[in-house]
């Protein structure tokens, strides 16, 4: 009777563990959606606008962000009472930077596009990320700062992967592992999402950002001070002047 039941609590046990591991990558996205408001929310999401401080450097940099979802981000940074524009869009991207010495737009290179375009899909790279070209694999667990997160690789052919870090218990990325562009050199970076806020509409937003390079160790922290959801956005912002 006693080796009957030890039989029976094994398999219990065996069974549940299966249960905990029988988590898809697929599963922890659409909780992470589900946490960031819902699909159905998140498919009403066609614009942003965004004051942001950005401190690198020992220096606090002042920004504006502009987003239209899949169409064209425009940032503009006041640095040294000079403001810095960069726009990106699907194909294209230029820049004016009164710093390196000339006040004209500059275009940008095609691997720094490439290496932009994620942040033009403010609905999330999880938001129909098989309809997007995209494949998810769970990586599995890990621990960081005491607490649990699922890893998750997103891959598309031909584009630059990323690694998100998600919240075992709250579902919300915690980081980001991407390689960007650097002066034409690929750049391994670490992404910190953290303070999550929500807007009146029901929204989640990071309230800080902070971009790590792993070569050099540098830092750049973003406090996000104001989002508007759903902004109207004059696309001459995005037109090259």
């Amino acid at each position: 009777m006693l080796l009957t039941k030890r039989i029976i609590l094994a398999l219990t046990l065996c069974f549940a563990g299966a249960g905990v591991f029988a988590q898809t990558a697929s599963d922890i996205i659409n909780k992470n959606i589900e946490a960031m408001g819902g699909k159905a929310k998140l498919s009403q999401l066609n614009s942003l606008y965004e004051e942001i401080t950005t401190t690198a450097m020992g220096q606090e940099i002042p920004g504006k962000i502009w987003i239209v979802n899949n169409k064209g981000m425009r940032t503009e940074m006041s640095i040294m009472n000079q403001k810095m524009i960069t726009v990106v869009t699907k194909d294209t991207g230029w820049m004016v930077n009164p710093l390196a010495g000339s006040s004209e737009p500059q275009p940008l290179p095609m691997q720094q596009i490439k290496s932009s375009i994620a942040r033009l899909d403010i609905r999330g790279q999880f938001m129909d990320y098989a309809a997007k070209g995209y494949t998810a694999t769970l990586l599995g667990k890990e621990a960081l700062n005491g607490k649990e997160y699922y890893k998750i690789k997103l891959a598309k052919s031909g584009e630059q992967s990323f690694t998100f870090y998600i919240d075992a218990n709250t579902y919300l990325v915690y980081k980001i592992d991407a390689q960007i562009d650097v002066q034409g050199k690929d750049v391994s970076t670490e992404v910190e999402l953290s303070d999550y806020k929500k807007t009146p509409e029901g929204y989640l937003f990071p309230g800080t950002t902070t971009v790590v390079v792993n070569s050099g160790g540098m830092e750049i922290k973003s406090i996000m001070d104001k989002v508007t959801v759903n902004p109207s956005v004059d696309p001459a912002l995005f037109q090259k002047p």
